[in-house]
């Protein structure tokens, strides 16, 4: 017995089945063989079992929808089209509209559904005959004329129509509007479909995207399924770990349902039964849980809910597309962020990757462009006219990669996608400057897809050899480490830090690379403000140094620079100030006096002169530097801002108030505007600030800003941070003190007020 189709009851009753069985039996004389049993080709719509959630203004809009137009609700598989087609057939059929639904989800049911709506129109046997095979060759032409001639309202769903030639007609395209689809006359046409390219369909059809459900809808649709399987909280955060998708919500759902009718079997895992115990489980059994039968009527054929992505990659792999399939694959083994895929995807790469076997000129940018035609992603251009690569973007929906990640077939290639992952970051990163703040929404991004990297190589540990290469993996981080350090994001490169120490364990300790990462985590703990611990770190890191590379090797050099900025910030100006020069004059012979590192020991050396008192030397300095970083970084340079702010320190304790308040207020601007208000250099202009308003009497308006700082200080580096604590006292002796007594000089009461007097490395 021939199993009945999977979205139609499987018998019919009524006058209309004659139509079927007409409709059947001319299928048959003209190919020969059966479609399938008289009375299987419905073009009714089905009923809709649940209510629908979150589609109720589509679904108005649609039902308001004057006579003559034609509509495609589009979106990715699962998303629910189907669902807001049927609910608006239900709808207008109640107010008196003549409703058809066709599925155009292959050619041959396609055709046998044309045929059927054609036998429903009152076309006759022969003249169909002629129209699909014979010498008119007119079917199209015949069935609109039919429609055209009805005197009553009507609406034609085609539903699953996401192959686009299927309705195109012979030899002609959508937009034409001369095949399947054209204007639809005195009735309404209503298409769901995967392709949501505007350009596909033609400028007389209007589109409906279809996103993700809100949490409430999403959270009512598991409720509606399962209304015994927990509380409304629960519910919800099963349907955020689903990603508010309708058809993974809708196959949970079904599943809690159906799950307390099974008993548990010895030896096989147990059937979650709530909304908590499900989403525990996911995790682990993802697939299983999603695929499960469990949730599936018996009658019907089993459908795997995450093969829906698959349809899809099939009909591209049609198109000559083949390369989507492992792209899409790839991307899945990227983060959560958007992935700047011009700069992250290694071309040359793929052309030697058994995955993709690429032809010469494949065309990387019509895959990305054809996974976003059919939602599968979601791509981003810049928001401003500069044509920055990094602003071109792809974003996956986090569960369509997650079980993407899961295929059988994905996991058995796993470390040749990371490995490409990993050399697409590499390739980035060679491309873009973690200290220049203009390519910091690059390392943004890359940071977040190095971490997904990192955890998945972790996994993937003892598993074999092959995979990511340490050197390269390790290189992206340092990379990723210097912009986190530069950006004043150091609980982000703490974390990273921790993240790839595994990795760089499979390195030799002493190789450069492996001496980089210690010294980044000696940087990080300088900068946390454990100087004592940092400075032991510096001192047995420049001793491995010295034996392994040489004293005026660039990271011994760094390394000791920034032992120097230590033994300043304890007070050892003269032994800071030895490193310091001995730096200097590495850096000048090695990098060049231009080199923006051999700027940075100048800069310092003016500060030791401040420290001193000196501060006629240190001025003179300060603006021979800011000269040269002018001239080499450019002016909104982080590193030009600091020594403007050095300038404006010096101003201020040489008692020019007026002028040190003024430089700082543009120091203030510009780092606001480059850096961000949050970053630690910008709290610390504002700091300064402050504290030139109190020495010239505007009590008011220093403590309100010292208030301002202290409380995002608090917010971004914790109450324990030097920063933090030097602020709290330099507010707590403002509101202590007198009018009559002088404020406290912070470059004299704290060392770490070395930060913000023009110190740095």
């Amino acid at each position: 017995m021939t199993a009945p189709h999977s979205e139609q009851p499987s018998i019919w009753f009524g006058a209309d089945r004659d139509t079927y069985a007409a409709a059947n039996n001319l299928y048959v004389h003209h190919h020969g063989e059966a479609f399938g049993p008289a009375g299987q080709v419905s073009i009714t719509p089905r009923h809709l079992a649940y209510p629908v959630r979150g589609r109720q203004r589509v679904i108005e809009s649609l039902l308001a929808a004057p006579c003559g137009t034609v509509h495609v609700v589009c979106g990715t598989g699962g998303c629910g089209k189907t669902t807001v087609a049927l609910a608006v057939a239900t709808e207008a059929r109640s107010r008196g509209t003549e409703v058809w639904q066709l599925s155009a989800v292959d050619a041959t049911t396609f055709e046998a559904h044309l045929r059927a709506l054609a036998v429903r129109l009152g076309v006759g046997i022969e003249r169909l005959r002629l129209a699909w095979s014979g010498s008119a060759g007119d079917a199209p032409d015949l069935v609109w004329e039919a429609l055209e001639q009805r005197t009553r309202p009507w609406l034609l769903v085609v539903d699953n129509a996401d192959d686009l030639g299927l309705l195109a007609g012979a030899g002609g395209h959508v937009e034409d509007g001369s095949g399947w689809i054209r204007p639809a006359g005195p009735g309404r046409l209503l298409i769901t479909s995967r392709n949501q390219n505007p350009e596909a369909w033609g400028s007389w059809v209007s589109l409906h995207p279809l996103g993700l459900l809100t949490r409430q809808a999403a959270t009512e649709l598991l409720l509606d399924r399962a209304p015994t399987a927990g509380a409304e909280a629960q519910a919800a955060a099963l349907a955020d770990r689903l990603g508010h998708l309708p058809l993974l919500l809708h196959q949970a759902g079904l599943y809690l349902s159906r799950a307390d009718r099974n008993p548990p079997w010895p030896g096989a895992p147990r059937c979650p039964r709530t909304f908590a115990a499900y989403r525990i489980a996911f995790g682990d059994r993802l697939n299983e849980l999603l695929d499960s039968p469990t949730g599936q009527p018996s009658h019907l054929p089993r459908q795997r809910a995450t093969a829906t992505w698959e349809v899809t990659l099939d009909l591209l792999a049609r198109r000559q597309l083949g390369h989507t399939r492992p792209l899409l694959r790839l991307l899945a083994h990227f983060g959560d962020a958007p992935i700047p895929y011009t700069e992250v995807l290694p071309y040359a790469a793929f052309h030697a990757s058994r995955l993709f076997q690429l032809e010469p000129g494949a065309d990387l940018q019509q895959a990305i462009n054809a996974l976003a035609e059919y939602a599968l992603v979601t791509t981003q251009v810049p928001d401003s006219d500069a044509d920055d690569p990094a602003g071109y973007t792809v974003t996956l929906h986090p569960l369509l990669a997650e079980v993407t990640r899961q295929l059988d077939e994905v996991r058995r290639s796993r470390r040749e996608y990371l490995a490409l992952v990993a050399q697409g970051l590499h390739d980035g990163a060679a491309r873009h400057d973690p200290r220049n703040p203009a390519d910091w929404p690059f390392w943004h991004l890359a940071t977040a897809h190095l971490h997904r990297l990192l955890e998945q190589m972790a996994d993937e540990a003892g598993d074999g050899d092959a995979g990511p290469d340490a050197e390269t993996v390790t290189a992206v981080a340092l990379a990723c480490i210097e912009y986190a350090r530069d950006a004043g994001r150091y609980s982000l490169g703490t974390d990273t830090v921790d993240r790839v120490t595994t990795v760089c364990a499979s390195l030799p300790s002493d190789g450069r690379t492996a001496l980089r990462l210690r010294f980044e985590r000696a940087r990080l703990t300088d900068l946390a403000g454990d100087i004592a611990a940092a400075e032991s770190e510096y001192r047995a890191l420049l001793e491995i140094q010295r034996q392994v590379l040489h004293d005026t090797d660039p990271d011994t050099l760094s390394t000791q620079h920034s032992l120097a900025h230590v033994l300043g910030r304890r007070g050892d100006l003269e032994g800071a100030e030895a490193e310091y020069r001995a730096v200097l004059e590495g850096r000048s012979q090695i990098l060049g006096t231009d080199h923006i590192d051999t700027l940075w020991a100048r800069h310092n050396l003016a500060w030791i002169a401040g420290q001193r008192g000196d501060l006629a030397v240190a001025e003179a300095e300060y603006r021979a530097v800011l000269e040269d970083r002018s001239r080499t970084l450019g002016c909104d340079h982080p590193h030009t801002l600091y020594t403007r702010h050095a300038v404006a320190w010096v101003l201020s304790q040489r008692g020019d108030l007026a002028a040190a308040e003024a430089e700082y207020r543009a120091v203030l601007e510009d780092r606001s505007r480059t850096l961000g208000s949050d970053h630690p250099h910008t709290l610390g202009t504002r700091q300064e600030l402050a504290w030139v308003l109190d020495r010239r009497g505007d009590l008011a308006a220093a403590e309100a800003e010292y208030r301002a700082v202290l409380g995002d200080q608090t917010r971004l580096l914790g109450e324990n941070h030097p920063h933090t604590r030097c602020t709290s006292r330099a507010l707590g002796d403002l509101l202590r003190r007198t009018e009559s007594e002088p404020p406290i000089d912070p470059g004299g009461e704290d060392p770490y007020w070395w930060g913000f007097s023009g110190g740095g490395s």
